[in-house]
């Protein structure tokens, strides 16, 4: 039995177990005390929760600077457990951690919003996102092969750089998981092994994905008759967004005028023309300061042994041959006849040997002996000139190697001066397909290589340009209509209009550009945060960066 005892000696009895609150309440009634208010519930306010959701991502960012912190103590904590016989154990590290926690929420935090852990795991996302490069050098310190270092550098994401497909996958999973484990093990050493494992199976995943890309392109192109690369550059240029964006759109949707390509490429070949130019005078300065003359009887003896090689018993072999010899030999000599000084140094023979270099341009390419002959002499100059510079062996082969991109360009693309415009845009266009016609794919190399090195993109819009039909190309146009009409034919109307759709090259061109922008919204860090997020628990959010 309770008693409580009044002011007039009343003695008032409650059973036992009876909870002081009401005691309390009882005996202010009787003696007739006003019960205390009940306190205002806490009003919520728009700048209020401002303020709290501000505070929650400082004081996440605080405690996610305090993980890593936490971590750098723990030998100490192991040390100290080990000194008062507790035994080797991350217990007092765990301690450490859960006592950062409660004195953040006694501040008024709140550690179980999605504020706190946003400040939190970005924290430490920052503090570990330099665990690849500190492996990468550690391991090259050590000496490691430089495939294990790229391997570490990349973080398992890219590919270390073996010609192996085997080695290069067990080297992105071994990285993975090494820079998972220590990137998971620098924020909470108990989620080491956890780290480790997520970081090994990202790369397996991020494979995987590609390959099912891949395929998903194979499939689309062949079903809408665009091709595969259409759409591989569809998802590149809405990954990309910005210029290749822009063109890739308004080429599909028809928003620009298709010649603008056209205009591009012949700009770019323009360029290695240029750059071909500057790179040669560039490499062949030291032969234009040199100014003693050289030698020319090695010249005339070149003509003279190309001479009698098509010559027999003083009649020529080739007709054909012997006259461009004969013209050769005139432009030799009238060459020779110049003031030395000026025409007989390194750099004029360099201008006599694209003097005949012309004479060699000149002729028929069905004349092959005549084209062959000077070409031995407009060898032998440059031999000479190469003598007297040894720099210019590299310069000539330097130059020789853009003419044949050059070269090739202008024969696999006709961009060419005398090329038609519709032949050149036929055979632009037809870069997106992977057939006979394009050499399988040689003619894309061309191209690509054109785009690379002379500065303006080209792909996007050609991509653009080979999905903007609604209607299938080619000879898929026909099997999906007969399709169509089949299963339309049925009855089955949903069946048809899929068919119609999965076929269509627009359709394609819009979804695979579309993806490729999803693609592009992601930001950089967010494999990381990803991997943080899985090993932590906590929540990740994804924002929109661009």
């Amino acid at each position: 039995m309770i008693e409580a005892e009044l002011p007039d000696g009343t003695v008032l009895e409650f059973p036992e177990g009876t909870s002081p609150d009401v005691v309390q309440r009882v005996v202010r009634q009787r003696m007739g005390v006003a019960q205390p208010a009940a306190p205002e519930p806490k009003q919520s306010s728009i700048m209020g929760d401002i303020l709290q959701g501000a505070g929650n991502v400082a004081a996440g960012a605080v405690r996610g600077a305090g993980s890593i912190g936490a971590t750098l103590l723990a030998p100490y904590d192991v040390a100290r457990g080990a000194i008062a016989g507790e035994g080797f154990s991350l217990d007092r590290n765990r301690k450490r951690r859960e006592a950062m926690t409660e004195g953040l929420r006694a501040m008024g935090a709140e550690p179980e919003s999605m504020m706190f852990q946003a400040g939190k795991l970005g924290t430490e996302i920052a503090g570990t996102l330099g665990v690849p490069g500190t492996l990468a050098r550690g391991a090259m310190a050590s000496g490691a092969a430089p495939a294990v270092v790229n391997a570490l550098r990349g973080g398992g994401m890219v590919s270390p750089g073996l010609q192996s497909a085997a080695g290069n996958a067990a080297l992105r999973v071994a990285g993975g998981a090494a820079t998972g484990g220590a990137s998971a093990g620098l924020v909470n050493p108990d989620d080491m092994v956890t780290g480790a494992a997520v970081g090994g199976a990202l790369p397996v995943a991020q494979a995987g994905l590609r390959a099912a890309g891949r395929g998903l392109t194979r499939i689309a192109g062949m079903t809408t008759g665009a091709g595969d690369e259409a759409l591989s550059q569809a998802y590149q240029a809405g990954r990309a967004g910005g210029a290749q964006g822009q063109a890739f759109r308004e080429n599909m949707r028809g928003q620009s005028d298709m010649l603008n390509v056209l205009d591009d490429a012949r700009a770019n070949l323009n360029q290695l023309r240029t750059d071909r130019a500057a790179q040669y005078r560039q490499a062949t300065a030291g032969m234009r300061a040199n100014t003693q003359p050289v030698d020319m009887t090695p010249v005339f003896k070149a003509v003279d042994d190309v001479s009698q090689d098509f010559m027999f018993q003083g009649q020529a072999r080739n007709p054909q041959a012997a006259q461009a010899i004969q013209r050769a030999r005139e432009t030799v000599d009238a060459w020779a006849q110049l003031d030395p000084a000026q025409y007989h140094t390194p750099e004029g023979l360099d201008a006599l040997k694209q003097q005949i270099g012309a004479l060699r341009e000149s002729i028929p390419f069905e004349q092959r002996s005549a084209r062959t002959a000077i070409d031995r002499v407009y060898r032998a100059v440059g031999g000479e000139v190469a003598k007297a510079d040894p720099q210019y062996a590299q310069a000539m082969a330097d130059y020789s190697q853009a003419s044949d991109l050059i070269d090739e360009v202008q024969r696999a693309l006709s961009l060419g001066e005398r090329a038609s415009a519709d032949t050149a845009m036929r055979k632009l266009q037809s870069l997106m397909r992977n057939n006979a016609n394009t050499n399988y794919g040689a003619r894309l190399a061309t191209a690509q290589a054109l785009e690379q090195q002379g500065g303006r993109q080209i792909m996007p819009a050609l991509a653009g340009q080979a999905v903007n039909s609604w209607t299938p190309r080619t000879m898929q146009a026909m099997t999906a209509t007969g399709l169509g009409g089949a299963l339309a034919a049925t009855g089955n109307i949903p069946s048809a209009l899929l068919a119609g759709a999965a076929s269509s090259p627009r359709l394609a061109g819009e979804a695979f550009y579309g993806a490729g922008q999803v693609a592009g919204q992601i930001p950089p860090a967010l494999i990381e945060a990803l991997r943080r997020g899985v090993v932590t628990g906590a929540p990740v959010a994804v924002t929109d960066q661009r």
